[in-house]
């Protein structure tokens, strides 16, 4: 508010941007010149129910086009807007045309003729139901009079094809870059923008990048862009001053020091309660040291962290959550690092023990790792996942879970990442991964993974990415698996390798007569000889690889065949001739 260079608002620096989109019933008369405010306007001006759905990669602007519409439609009536985030969990459970219902106190027949713009889908505390959620919604408005919703969201995170009318959101072009830089920083962009485009044409990391001093004509990663943006030095943080008297609260190391570990500290209880805010009396604000006195933090990047109105607080963005997030987590693993594995493990078991790690948390996590004194520290921590393994995820932390199930299967799919963040390795597992293989859940990485000595009879892979893992030398157990079909529930216990990605693995010496490989990728896959006429009755075999016991090589399936043809051809030969001729 005292900045005297260049003040500007989100409303001085806002710039359309431009969008994809895909209409699945041609009901509203949308052309291809529509830009993304004619599309929403023709949309709200439209005289029957339809739904929209708004998608984007984090941090491209969905909010803040949820910003515009209400601002744009302020003195429309009909229009209501309400972000997913603001509901508990045992508030959704009742279904979310209720719970929009007991937010706005009013009869489902109320809602008729209305526009309700749903921000932050992906933000939805109740993530593992969130599609059963949205599926039940959107069947129970089917009959409401002339009613509109337009939902906003994170690609991955919702079914797009629920939905009339798609909108996709897309970054900033050059042109929009320049633009946006201009009405920040007030003078034009010097320099050629060529490979940055993927991440600055992000309008919420462009605006940190830019109020960092970060010059984005240089290539940078989204982590690398974060870390130098949240930096203890030339960080965002340099930018910031003390209210009236103008003096730098946080140019002393030591504020800016203690401030980080404050975000760090929030974005983990965050994590830990599966929810984008948190009470203000939920955690610890420090005071901080400014000319002899004690003053309170900034409020970026954490919003109504000072406003009286409002009990609760929130990052200003989810993609900072979980850059701070990863933040937490990296720090406490290096702290550990000077102690026995017993340790380590009772720390990583309480890192991890309540929810899982989103693939934006993991990308942060690789380059955190990469840059830090973990670098060269897989050993350690996969002895130490061995040791989880063996006596139990979250064993060491010698604490008592409500629902410790779940928290065992949170502790183990992301030790599973954990360990994937250093990449092309071989991931040695005690065969009691076996243990936890029966009850697991869909979708797990066990790329690059030594599973020969590991029993996975009965273990559920669905969705699993196999990737260079090793499963040979009779890890299926087969005679658990002759023993199962004797019993004739195969179909209850059989190994499920529908949708698994098991490029290269080998599985020589397999019985794999009862393996469906339709919905599998086997690129690369090695089978022995006797696999092969299994194989050659169901499926068309292009990309494997055949072990050829006789000389211990190990050829393409092409090759493989052209050998057979030519052993063929030489028998037939020889069949013609006499002995002595031979």
């Amino acid at each position: 508010m005292n900045n005297d260079e260049n003040p500007i608002t989100l409303a001085d620096a806002f710039i359309m941007p431009d969008c994809g989109y895909r209409i699945t019933l041609g009901r509203i008369k949308f052309s291809k010149e529509d830009n993304l405010e004619s599309l929403i306007f023709k949309f709200i001006k439209y005289e029957k129910a339809s739904n929209m759905l708004i998608a984007g990669i984090p941090g491209v602007g969905k909010s803040t086009i949820t910003s515009w519409i209400a601002q744009q439609y302020r003195n429309n009536d009909n229009l209501i807007v309400l972000r997913f985030r603001d509901w508990e969990i045992e508030e959704l459970e009742i279904g979310l045309l209720k719970s929009i219902c007991r937010t706005l106190e009013c009869k489902k027949a109320d809602l008729e003729n209305k526009i309700l713009v749903l921000d932050g889908f992906d933000e939805m505390k109740t993530l593992d139901v969130r599609i059963k959620i949205l599926n039940a919604f959107l069947n129970d408005i089917k009959d409401f009079e002339n009613f509109k919703c337009i939902i906003t969201s994170r690609p991955a995170y919702i079914d797009s094809s629920c939905f009339y009318n798609r909108v996709e959101i897309l970054p900033f072009g050059i042109d929009e870059i320049k633009s946006f830089y201009l009405k920040i920083v007030g003078k034009e962009l010097e320099g050629v923008i060529e490979s940055n485009l993927e991440i600055l044409g992000v309008p919420v990391i462009l605006y940190m990048a830019i109020m960092s001093n970060i010059d984005i004509t240089k290539k940078t990663s989204k982590p690398e862009l974060y870390s130098r943006i949240f930096a203890e030095e030339a960080g965002i943080f340099d930018r910031f001053c003390e209210y009236d008297n103008g003096s730098q609260v946080l140019r002393n190391p030591e504020n800016i020091k203690k401030h980080l570990e404050f975000l760090q500290e929030v974005a983990f209880i965050m994590f830990q309660k599966n929810s984008l805010q948190i009470q203000k009396n939920e955690c610890k604000i420090p005071q901080l040291n400014s000319q002899g006195k004690l003053v309170s933090i900034l409020e970026f990047p954490i919003k109504h962290l000072f406003e009286n109105t409002n009990p609760n607080i929130e990052f200003i963005h989810k993609s900072i959550y979980e850059y701070f997030v990863a933040e937490y987590i990296v720090t406490s693993i290096i702290e550990s690092l000077g102690t026995d594995e017993q340790n380590l493990a009772g720390i990583l078991g309480k890192l991890l023990k309540s929810d899982k790690l989103t693939k934006e948390i993991i990308e942060f996590l690789k380059y955190k790792t990469y840059n830090s004194k973990l670098e060269n520290m897989f050993e350690f921590i996969s002895s130490t996942f061995n040791l989880m393994l063996r006596d139990g995820m979250t064993y060491y932390t010698y604490e008592h879970y409500k629902k410790v199930h779940i928290c065992e299967k949170n502790v183990f799919i992301n030790m599973l990442e954990i360990l994937h963040l250093w990449d092309m390795v071989v991931i040695k597992v005690d065969p009691k991964i076996s243990d936890y293989l029966k009850y697991n859940e869909k979708n797990i990485n066990l790329e690059g993974a030594d599973l020969r000595n590991v029993d996975l009879t009965g273990a559920y892979l669905q969705g699993a990415n196999l990737r260079r893992a090793n499963l040979s030398r009779g890890n299926f157990s087969n005679n658990s698996i002759e023993y199962i079909e004797e019993r004739g529930d195969v179909g209850l216990y059989a190994i499920d390798l529908h949708g698994a990605n098991m490029t290269g693995a080998d599985l020589r010496g397999r019985n794999i007569k009862r393996m469906d490989f339709r919905n599998v990728i086997i690129q690369d896959a090695i089978f022995d000889e006797d696999q092969i006429s299994d194989l050659e009755e169901k499926y068309i075999l292009t990309n494997i690889k055949i072990y050829v016991k006789e000389t211990t090589e190990i050829i393409s399936y092409k090759e493989y065949k052209k050998k057979g043809k030519d052993n063929t051809n030489i028998f037939i030969t020889l069949g013609n001739k006499s002995l002595n001729d031979v």
